[in-house]
């Protein structure tokens, strides 16, 4: 049986042969990983590049690389928060896993819970992305509006009774509001009001199904971002 390769979100601006390692992501690469000199790990910068190296201690040294392009069209989920901690950190963790690019936290009339403080959400979609063997790290956004939203893409907003999403071929923003849904008068006129099928669901929920409808339609759903068949020479 192979032993499991760590895959690791090292910020970016790598300059030496080597890249320091801080001293929580060694205490759980050693203690808990059980990693030694010289095993080999897979590690990203989170903006495209993702590389095999080896374990040094107190360092990755670095091997080959690779530069990916990211994936288009680009996928927006705007979130209205939900009320609790936890279920706001599974939104954030859910979108850092299936890859989607952005996620724009949304201010509505009835929106019940608040922004995750920065060290929690930087926390949670690092850990996410080592996870998922990612390359790209998922930006999040302060809350807007909706209509603040960009205007240059498709904009989905999920309802209930909402139509059938069809498939789009540029930018796509993808709009969850909270338990209480959106206002009437908060949905542009522009947007095409989607359905999630016949239950109410939960933030979370709506979130997940909405952003894999979304990939599917953006012909994304069978991409893999990670890169990692590349530094490896096979698939992982």
């Amino acid at each position: 049986m192979s032993k499991h390769r760590p895959h690791l979100y090292l910020a970016g601006g790598w300059e030496d042969d080597s890249i320091p390692l801080d001293q929580g992501a060694r205490h759980h690469l050693v203690t808990v990983l059980r990693l030694r000199d010289g095993d080999s790990v897979t590690y990203t910068d989170g903006r495209g590049t993702v590389g095999l190296g080896t374990f040094a201690g107190d360092a990755v040294t670095r091997g080959n690389e690779v530069a990916l392009e990211r994936p288009r069209p680009m996928l927006t989920m705007a979130v209205a928060p939900p009320k609790a901690t936890e279920r706001s950190r599974m939104v954030v963790e859910k979108l850092a896993e299936m890859g989607v690019d952005r996620l724009q936290w949304l201010d509505t009339v009835h929106v019940e819970g608040r922004v995750p403080k920065i060290p929690k959400r930087d926390a949670w979609r690092s850990n996410a992305l080592e996870q998922s063997q990612g390359a790209w790290l998922l930006d999040v956004a302060s809350p807007v509006s909706l209509d603040d939203l960009a205007q240059d893409a498709v904009l989905w907003v999920a309802t209930p009774g909402g139509e059938q999403p069809q498939p789009v071929s540029g930018p796509l923003v993808v709009a969850v509001g909270p338990e209480g849904g959106f206002a009437e008068h908060e949905i542009p006129l522009n947007a095409q009001r989607i359905g999630l099928g016949d239950r109410i669901l939960r933030v979370e929920t709506a979130v997940v199904v909405s952003a894999a409808l979304a990939l599917y339609h953006l012909g994304r759903s069978a991409t893999r971002s990670s890169g990692l068949e590349a530094v490896l020479g096979a698939p992982s």
